[in-house]
């Protein structure tokens, strides 16, 4: 009769570091595409505004910043969503830089409305003078130059 026998003991020798390798480039990646993203759908809203041919006549304007927050906000989510899953499967650097990012979107989003609106930077009138007296001459001559003179 045989007895069974044990597992073999784990050895550290055989261990290559690729699943810490894997991890880290997983969460540079990772950061680094929702920060691509991130940049292009607030660049997009930073070019809503401009107008490349302003001899057209009619002047463009800007988007308002809400729809841009909500695709933020989307990023943000799936952030959370990699957090999560990275945080499930033991990967840590991953989980802290997804959560990280999670942080900073959330930030954006939640700040996003109090940044004044571009759309009446339009709509001001030029401030009035406020100068009430004579209005002083023109080239430092005789009194025939001043323009309250009436001549």
């Amino acid at each position: 009769m045989s007895l069974p026998s044990a597992p073999p003991a784990f050895d550290a020798s055989d261990d290559t570091g690729a699943d810490g390798r894997a991890d880290i480039t997983a969460a540079v990646c990772l950061f680094l595409v929702e920060g691509a993203v991130l940049v292009v759908v607030f660049g997009a809203w930073l070019l809503s505004g401009v107008s490349f041919f302003p001899a057209g006549g009619a002047e463009v304007e800007p988007d308002s910043l809400g729809g841009y927050l909500v695709a933020a906000g989307a990023v943000g989510l799936f952030a959370v969503l990699a957090a999560a899953l990275a945080f499930r499967r033991r990967a840590a650097a991953t989980a802290w830089s997804q959560g990280f990012m999670a942080v900073l979107v959330a930030a954006a989003v939640w700040c996003g409305p109090a940044y004044p609106d571009r759309t009446g930077e339009r709509e001001r009138p030029a401030p009035a003078s406020t100068w009430q007296g004579q209005v002083g001459c023109r080239s430092g001559g005789d009194s025939d130059e001043c323009a309250g003179s009436g001549r």
